[in-house]
């Protein structure tokens, strides 16, 4: 009868040393991939609304209510493209809208590009009052790149003084493609799951 105890007693340790040593295993292998993924993306959260209509910003960095997107480490954007942006002054979230060789011009809230409208989804009515956005037509310079955010009526961009046509090499990351479709789920993932803030974060 002992021996029938200490049988069932060893193979009930067996079998919780296989599940702990598995277990073992999958933290070991969750936490490279967490490490793999930091090296290629990092955790961007909103703040403010120049990209109102396509993100939502928080009031302020330590603020609730902006999005949560993620953006991969590159610094070669195309036309298009949502950048995160090192300038002189503060970090930001803008849109690619030209690059160098490119001609700009707004009309009354028309995007010109090379000669041609633009067209521009992404810019809803109510953030591009006709009246209040008009530029004049402008090349600009290789290596650089004209950026505004989607909410026309309110972004400090490459419109302004402060920043004209930015060196390409300002951005630190392109917002993935994946990460937009998913927006939603990563924001709720980033804002009621994970409680951990990366030092690669970075808020704008």
């Amino acid at each position: 009868m002992q021996n029938k105890y200490l049988n069932g007693r060893n193979r009930s340790l067996n079998i919780v040393s296989v599940i702990a040593g598995v277990l073992l295993w999958l933290l070991v292998i969750v936490a490279v991939l967490r490490m793999a993924f930091a090296l290629i993306y990092f955790k961007v959260y909103v703040v403010g609304s120049s990209m109102s209509g396509t993100l939502i910003g928080a009031p302020s960095k330590d603020a609730e209510g902006g999005d949560y997107v993620y953006a991969f480490r590159d610094n070669k954007p195309r036309r298009g493209d949502i950048v995160v942006i090192e300038t002189d002054h503060k970090t930001i979230i803008k849109r690619v809208i030209a690059l160098g060789g490119d001609t700009v011009k707004i009309i009354d809230g028309v995007l010109y590009l090379n000669g041609e409208v633009k067209s521009e989804p992404y810019v809803l009515a109510e953030n591009n009052t006709p009246s209040e956005n008009n530029f004049d037509e402008i090349t600009v310079p290789e290596g650089k790149m004209f950026c505004m955010g989607d909410n026309r009526n309110v972004s400090i961009d490459s419109r302004s003084e402060i920043y004209g046509c930015m060196p390409v090499n300002w951005t630190v990351g392109i917002v993935a493609n994946w990460s937009m479709s998913l927006k939603t789920s990563v924001t709720a993932f980033n804002t009621f799951i994970d409680f951990t803030v990366p030092a690669s974060d970075k808020r704008h």
